[in-house]
Order: C-alpha cells, then sequence, then structure tokens
C-alpha cells in the first residue's frame, strides 16, 4: 500500500515535469530563480500590516483562525467543534487514506510553473472542514504574510460537509521590502446542498509576483459566492480560479474587484464549467491609473444551465490599459449564457453634477469611483456585508490618491 512519503515522491514527479511550462494567461517569470533566493530580510515584522487586509491577529470574533508567517504555522485553532482547521501536512499524515480524495487531485502539480514550484518547494497552508449541516456564523478567517522568505506557496484544502454553511475570509500581505513570489494552491469541495462565502483580500507590494491557484467543486444544490479583492500595487498579478458546477442546482457567484496602479500587470479572471442545470455568474470591476496594464477574463461554459458575465473598467490615467475578455462557450442546445463589457474613464460632467451640490472635486470622485466598484452582495451576515463595504471604500480612496 502506497504511504505518505511515497505519494509525494509522484507529486514531485508530476511537478517536475511542468518546472518550465508557463501558463496560458499572463506574464511569465523565472520560478527557479525567485524560488532559488536566499536573501532575508532583517527588519523587524510588522505584524500590524495583517490589519490592512481585514484580519485581528487577538480580538476578531471568528469561528476558526490560521496564520502563517513566511513557511512557519504560527496558529491553527477552531472555537467551535463542527469545524476543523489545522496544518495540511498534519492532515495528510495522519488521515493520509482521506486527503488523497481531496489533496492534489482538483488541482494537478503539472497545471504549470508555478503548481510545479508549489509541489516542489511550496510549504505550509491549511485543512479546514465543515461538518455535515453545521451552519458557521461567525467567519472562519486565515492569512498568509510575507516577510522575508522570497517564495511563499502554501496548499489549502477547503471542504463543506453535506448542508453545511460558512464563510472563510482569507487575507495576504507582504512587508514593503520583500520582492518574492507568493503561489498559493487552493482546493475548494462543497458537497450537496453546502454554501460557502469566500472572501479573499491582497494588498502586495511594488516588487510582488502572485500567482493563486484555485479549482473549486460543487455538488448538487451547493452554492459558492465568491469575492476577490486586491487593494495595492503588485508587479505581476495572474490568477484564473476555476469552477466546476458538477450536479443541478449548484450556484457560482464570482466577482473581481482589482485595482491596478504604477507599473502592475495584472491578469485576472475565473471560469465556471456547467456539468448539469446550474447557474454561474461572473462579475469583475476592474480600476487601472498611472502606466498599469490589466486583462479582465471570464469563461462560462457548457450544456445546459445559465450563466452572465458582467466586466466593467474605468481607465483613470492617459498611460493605463485595460482589456476584457468575455468567452461563451454553449456546448449543445441547452444552455443559456450572456455577457456585456464596458470600459470607460471617469466622467467630468458627473463630477460637476456632485460638486454643485456641495462636494468636493476629491469627494466626488470618490463617490463616483466607489459606485463603480460596487457589486451586489450576496447571503452574508451584517459582520460581512460591512467588512466587504469597508474594503471597497479603502479601495476608492487608494484609486484616486494612491
Amino acid at each position: 500500500m502506497v504511504g505518505p512519503s511515497e505519494w509525494l515522491k509522484y507529486i514531485r514527479k508530476e511537478a517536475s515535469s511542468a518546472l518550465s511550462k508557463p501558463a496560458p494567461y499572463g506574464p511569465d517569470i523565472n520560478v527557479i530563480e525567485i524560488a532559488g533566493e536566499t536573501k532575508k530580510i532583517t527588519t523587524k515584522v510588522n505584524l500590524s500590516r495583517v490589519e490592512e487586509v481585514g484580519i485581528d491577529l487577538e480580538k476578531a470574533e471568528r469561528a476558526a483562525f490560521f496564520f502563517q508567517l513566511d513557511d512557519a504555522v504560527l496558529k491553527a485553532l477552531s472555537r467551535l467543534p463542527g469545524v476543523e482547521i489545522r496544518p495540511l501536512m498534519e492532515y495528510v499524515n495522519s488521515d493520509f487514506e482521506e486527503a488523497q480524495k481531496f489533496v492534489w487531485s482538483a488541482v494537478s502539480p503539472s497545471t504549470d510553473k508555478y503548481t510545479a514550484i508549489a509541489a516542489l518547494r511550496g510549504t505550509g497552508g491549511y485543512f479546514v472542514r465543515v461538518k455535515p449541516r453545521v451552519r458557521v456564523e461567525d467567519p472562519i478567517q486565515t492569512c498568509f504574510y510575507m516577510a522575508g522568505k522570497a517564495l511563499q506557496a502554501p496548499h489549502n484544502v477547503m471542504v463543506l460537509e453535506e448542508g453545511a454553511k460558512a464563510t472563510i475570509i482569507t487575507g495576504c500581505t507582504i512587508m514593503p521590502e520583500v520582492a518574492g513570489l507568493h503561489a498559493g494552491i487552493t482546493e475548494v469541495y462543497v458537497k450537496k446542498g453546502a454554501r460557502l462565502n469566500y472572501i479573499m483580500v491582497h494588498a502586495w507590494n511594488k516588487v510582488a509576483h502572485v500567482r493563486p491557484r484555485t479549482v473549486v467543486k460543487l455538488h448538487e444544490g451547493a452554492e459558492v459566492v465568491s469575492y476577490y479583492m486586491n487593494l495595492s500595487t503588485v508587479k505581476t498579478l495572474q490568477t484564473y480560479p476555476k469552477y466546476y458546477i458538477l450536479g443541478d442546482a449548484g450556484k457560482v457567484y464570482s466577482a473581481s474587484i482589482v485595482l491596478g496602479r504604477s507599473d502592475s500587470v495584472l491578469d485576472v479572471g475565473a471560469e465556471v464549467v456547467l456539468d448539469g442545470d446550474g447557474v454561474a455568474e461572473i462579475i469583475s470591476r476592474f480600476m487601472v491609473r498611472d502606466e498599469a496594464r490589466a486583462w479582465a477574463r471570464a469563461r462560462i461554459s457548457g450544456s445546459s444551465g445559465k450563466g452572465h458575465i458582467e466586466c466593467k473598467g474605468l481607465i483613470l490615467s492617459d498611460h493605463a490599459e485595460l482589456y476584457s475578455i468575455p468567452e461563451l462557450g454553449g456546448l449543445g442546445a441547452g444552455a443559456t449564457l450572456t455577457h456585456e463589457a464596458s470600459i470607460g474613464k471617469v466622467a467630468e460632467e458627473e463630477i460637476l453634477y456632485l460638486m454643485s451640490k456641495g462636494f468636493t472635486r476629491e469627494e466626488a470622485e470618490e463617490i463616483i469611483v466607489r459606485g463603480f466598484m460596487s457589486v451586489e452582495i450576496k447571503g452574508v451576515t451584517p459582520k460581512i456585508r460591512a467588512y466587504i463595504a469597508n474594503v471597497l471604500k479603502l479601495m476608492s480612496k487608494r484609486t484616486l490618491r494612491g
């Protein structure tokens, strides 16, 4: 019988074949060179930076908490018997037979060079399970902080058992002077009738490369509501989570709110595969300024079910670039798929109108940008709704003033 060590050897062999395999989208980088960087930052770690992505290390009301600093897992604790959270490799070693169903199952280690480097040199990450029919009111919070290492590549697995309901908030951030690559692998399994609210907030720096790799599998009647928000300048960012609706009545709502500043290169999107009579909606809001370049991608395909894509972009400077790429794939006569896309600028007449009502120009611009960023906030508690609203308020200020 194959054990954990033999299984890991197989995973690493698969990964080795993809170390030079670029992703189909986004700028290519040399992962070997970055992963081989050994320089350490010697300044004191500023833990208050995690508050920027909505993580309170001490006082937050939460059902469970996971915190990883570079490669080190500092906290993994649950306050509810219905929520299990622990380091991923602890789970693999203690429940190996079950773990094989979830770990490197939805995501292949040979997908591209970023999954490969995570399989070969990544450490840390969590396993979260919400047990059958457990409804979790307070959020499960997870945080990844790059403070000195050039590579952070955690592997995360979430499992919501049948009828479970939970909100998972992930905040990722970095010290200002750290240059490196964050390549997080996330595999999500949402069982029959379960519901997941998944909120990811990123705040990087001008020299960070970010390559999350996420696959979500939904079973009959399952629902996922996902929000991705990028708050800050980043050197390059490329992410394209993929959702598989495997049974009838499954639902996906994916919203990305992305800010591009300085010379950032961003390629962000989502894909939904309707393998059943489900419903999919992909929403994106992009704001680009300075010399940032961004690609907003979205794809829905299937032979049945309904899907809609809405991509809106705002260009705030003469040297910024934004490209919207919506795709629909009908695999037969049973699917109803639609899309709309638009790119524009802040209208001067709208600014002047608000100024005529007593607002300053700065206030008027912020009101317009915040209105542009607004997306439907579905099925979350008032606390989570307020959290998302606060993040969007911060984004609107940074969009205009840096």
